[in-house]
């Protein structure tokens, strides 16, 4: 199982990774394109409180001690989020009539008046394994998984071009997701 814990201010610095490490075989690098790309993205629920699938093989991109933690898969992208702030989050999407956007840039994430920064270059690197997501032209999906490695009750926000397992989800509408 490869899993690469990248914590940031440590030994390992954004110079030392090369282009064979994990994320640059599966998704390459950021590329610099100006143009705007928007999809649907299908949202997913447990059908029980707790339940989800496991978020499986992955990279790690750790920022701080108590911070966002970003994982990458194949066909799949993850935020591991603190609890106040998937709380917040969870305000943000399921207590709103419209569903917010979510909107990926070079300096983070937005989700309706929720922003996540990049606090590193390395976080950069979400970006194109975003990009590639969307360029499969495979419908997006958005769903929790967890991890054992993060502990109990974590819960991993995913997106992937795989249809989460139908025994545990149900679809519960969609949202756009933008590329700028």
């Amino acid at each position: 199982m490869l899993i690469s814990f990248v914590p940031i201010g440590s030994v390992v610095d954004a110079w030392q990774l090369t282009e064979n490490d994990a994320c640059s075989k599966l998704f390459g690098d950021v590329k610099s394109k100006q143009q705007t790309r928007e999809c649907e993205i299908k949202r997913y629920g447990a059908y029980f409180k707790g339940w989800c699938q496991v978020f499986g093989e992955h990279e790690s991109i750790v920022v701080g001690e108590q911070e966002n933690c970003w994982l990458i898969g194949e066909k799949k992208v993850g935020l591991i989020l603190p609890k106040p702030l998937l709380k917040q989050l969870n305000g943000e999407v399921l207590l709103h009539e419209q569903v917010p956007v979510i909107t990926f840039t070079e300096r983070g994430v937005q989700i309706g008046t929720l922003h996540f920064p990049f606090k590193s270059e390395l976080e950069k690197r979400v970006l194109g394994a975003i990009e590639q997501l969307i360029d499969t032209g495979a419908d997006l999906h958005l769903f929790l998984t967890c991890h054992l490695l993060y502990g109990n009750g974590s819960r991993i926000i995913t997106i992937s071009n795989k249809r989460p397992q139908s025994v545990i989800y149900k679809e519960i509408g969609s949202m756009k997701i933008r590329l700028q």
